[in-house]
């Protein structure tokens, strides 16, 4: 994942929707976020990229609850596997909706762009582009009013599949046994 050119596109975005971003924001509390929107003093959408299988979940808990206390009211997770992470084990998703209030986005980052755009402009009340196509970026919403063109809710994360490949055994080696001798 190449976070540079992801940020670049982000600088894009938020020049062209007048709001302002800020690269490795630190909230009051001394955390820091990778990338932070903002719009005069009211906070958007906070952006994180992960670059690891390895305990998303826990990452995904540990960043929102930073994004909450910052008073943030969504915050995107950009995932670089294809496979988007089933969380149908997890209560993680439902508790950062439900108990931390927060809007939850988990997407590739060839969506990235798409996504940011689609939750700064839900967030200002603006309309969301029609160029945003359906795609492997899963949102999840509290209200009603969803964008019609991106997988939306918690249960959608629950369900989403991911690409299953045979998992084949792979052949240990044999260490060589030393022959006995016979007498």
């Amino acid at each position: 994942m190449r976070v540079k050119a992801l940020v670049a596109g982000l600088v894009e975005v938020v020049g062209e929707l007048g709001v302002e971003g800020w690269s490795e924001f630190r909230t009051p509390d001394r955390t820091r976020i990778d990338y932070a929107i903002t719009k005069g003093s009211q906070r958007l959408l906070a952006v994180e990229f992960e670059r690891s299988r390895k305990w998303l979940f826990a990452r995904v808990l540990y960043n929102a609850v930073k994004a909450q206390r910052a008073e943030f009211p969504a915050i995107l997770f950009v995932y670089p596997f294809y496979d988007l992470p089933r969380a149908g084990r997890s209560w993680v998703p439902n508790y950062v909706e439900d108990t931390l209030g927060l809007r939850l986005a988990l997407c590739h980052p060839r969506d990235c762009i798409h996504a940011t755009r689609a939750l700064v402009c839900e967030q200002l009340n603006l309309p969301v582009s029609s160029d945003i196509v359906e795609n492997d970026c899963v949102i999840t919403t509290r209200s009603e009013d969803k964008p019609e063109s991106l997988k939306v809710g918690a249960s959608e994360w629950k369900s989403t599949s991911s690409p299953t490949h045979p998992k084949t055994k792979k052949r240990r080696k044999r260490s060589p046994t030393s022959k006995k001798k016979s007498s």
